[in-house]
């Protein structure tokens, strides 16, 4: 697994959550995708999945694009903003699933890369280039 460090300052994202679980994350992702791509598209073609835990432990996905202010950028959307920190970052490979990378990059990514997890770091997302590829952004300490 290559993983690659990089510094991103603060930004915004601006979309449609959804609360999930790792049981049906796919099929969740999958929902989010059909009701919103298009709307997202006519924006930018540079989708994001930002997640977060709540308070009460709820898994939160929010399928988004990159905004330039906290203001949703479409009607019915919700903006977060996604505070400066370094990352780690992995492609997805070619007919590999998401959550599957996921797991791998979380427990020998990271670890292998002399990492570590910033734990105290609210956000993890998926980045969807206007190709299509995926990478998988985790906040490390610096």
């Amino acid at each position: 697994m290559n993983v690659r460090f990089e510094d991103k300052g603060t930004f915004y994202i601006s979309g449609y959550p959804m609360e999930t679980n790792e049981e049906s994350l796919e099929k969740d992702c999958e929902i989010l995708r059909e009701k919103y791509e298009e709307k997202l598209k006519t924006i930018s073609d540079h989708l994001y999945f930002l997640s977060w835990e709540t308070k009460e432990g709820a898994l939160i996905y929010l399928l988004g694009v990159e905004a330039i202010s906290q203001t949703p950028a479409t009607d019915g959307a919700i903006c977060k903003e996604v505070p400066a920190t370094r990352f780690a970052v992995t492609k997805v490979p070619d007919g590999e699933q998401i959550l599957a990378t996921w797991h791998e990059f979380f427990e020998k990514g990271i670890p292998s890369a002399g990492a570590t997890i910033d734990m105290n770091y609210s956000f993890y997302f998926e980045s969807f280039d206007e190709n299509g590829i995926c990478e998988l952004w985790i906040p490390i300490e610096k």
